[in-house]
């Protein structure tokens, strides 16, 4: 039986409805049963942006996990409301921020901290990531996954594989990030700490009302899509959602090594898709700058390869960049408050990207790499001129 991804249109404002419309179209939530488990509903909450506007392109819309909460109220579960933010943030913080807090006194459902309270779990099968530590929440909880709609500056985008990321405490995060520093690693990670999560997911219900394109995750521009879409399977919903971006669902790496490890599929022939169609609702989303990988020799792929750059003003030394940075890369100056890189530690992860609220860290290259990139280009053509124009002769 093929898995079935809804898509749903947020008409006159109604996230409710959309949300509810979508919910059923996937196959619905069954009602609890006396060996029920609780659930878990895990929104993406990963930084506090300061005013509405900013808030609402990066975390997902209170009013879809409202939308969700009431659901499930009906059906008679029992219902928490959590994440973990970034290593170096205050989840707390971020849950107000986000106007979830404000959810738990509205609809009475407690909102809470995923860092509090871990377990380690051995990984079965890991490509990359054999043991890690688990929010014991998600563990033991039934979870509907309700990530955002948006690109990702190292795995191309974040949805719904990504956004269970948020299950793994803090500072676990930062520890294996250290383990992957390429788009394929990182996501084999995500992959691996899926197989351990997808059991425990009843539901994905994706906010695409308002979504961010560009450098994402976290201070890439709005886009706007009213969308809601469902699925129980979180690869089938990410190939869908991918494809209305205007990507290749095969070009995500968490698409087509989730799908190669039976862990969900991926091949839009072999999903239902439900509601409106596709190419009704696509709209190509400005994807973050790919990293050159076709310069030849090995030894360039240091030079290639993009990384984090201060833009010269605007910090206030929160240390949220020092705090995260998975190989300890960046030494904030408390003093002239400004992030200092070393370049020869850094694994491009752009964690302290994603994490910085005041946005005075922007994925570029240094003047001098920029230059030996274009002379390595010349050379590169020369040297296959040199050996294709003699067998055009």
């Amino acid at each position: 039986m093929n898995p079935v991804v809804s898509i749903v249109r947020i008409e006159n404002g109604n996230i409710e409805k959309a949300v509810r419309k979508a919910i059923e179209l996937a196959g619905g939530i069954e009602a609890p049963s006396k060996s029920s488990k609780p659930v878990l509903i895990k929104p993406n909450a990963i930084t506090s942006k300061d005013t509405w506007e900013e808030q609402i392109t990066v975390t997902t819309h209170p009013e879809v996990v409202r939308a969700v909460i009431r659901v499930v109220k009906e059906m008679g579960h029992k219902i928490v409301v959590g994440d973990s933010s970034g290593g170096g943030t205050k989840t707390q913080r971020v849950l107000e921020k986000a106007g979830f807090k404000k959810l738990e006194k509205e609809e009475g459902v407690p909102v809470i901290n995923l860092s509090v309270g871990a377990e380690k779990i051995e990984i079965t099968d890991a490509v990359k990531v054999k043991s890690s530590i688990f929010s014991k929440v998600a563990l033991d909880y039934n979870i509907i996954n309700v990530p955002k709609m948006k690109t990702h500056t190292l795995t191309t985008v974040t949805l719904a594989v990504k956004n269970l990321f948020g299950c793994i405490p803090g500072m676990e995060k930062k520890r294996i990030h250290s383990q992957a520093s390429t788009a394929r690693g990182f996501s084999q990670c995500l992959i691996d700490l899926y197989s351990v999560l997808k059991d425990n997911i009843i539901m994905n219900v994706l906010d695409g009302q308002i979504a961010m394109e560009g450098h994402g995750p976290t201070s890439g521009p709005a886009k706007r899509m009213d969308l809601i879409i469902a699925s129980k399977d979180a690869i089938s919903l990410d190939a869908v959602a991918t494809k209305i971006m205007g990507v290749n669902p095969y070009s995500v790496f968490t698409n087509k090594l989730g799908e190669k490890r039976k862990l969900g599929i991926a091949n839009l022939n072999e999903i239902d898709v439900v509601g409106e169609q596709i190419e009704d609702v696509k709209s190509k989303f400005a994807m973050p700058e790919r990293f050159i990988r076709w310069v030849p020799i090995g030894r360039f792929w240091k030079l290639a390869n993009k990384q984090p750059v201060y833009k010269g003003a605007g910090c206030k030394a929160c240390l949220r960049c020092e705090g995260v940075c998975p190989v300890n890369a960046i030494k904030v100056d408390r003093e002239t408050k400004q992030p200092i890189f070393d370049y020869k530690k850094c694994i491009s992860c752009f964690c302290c990207f994603e994490l910085c609220e005041e946005e005075v860290i922007y994925i570029g290259r240094l003047k001098y790499k920029k230059k030996l990139i274009a002379y390595s280009s010349i050379f590169s053509l020369v040297i296959l001129t040199a050996i294709l124009l003699p067998l055009l002769i």
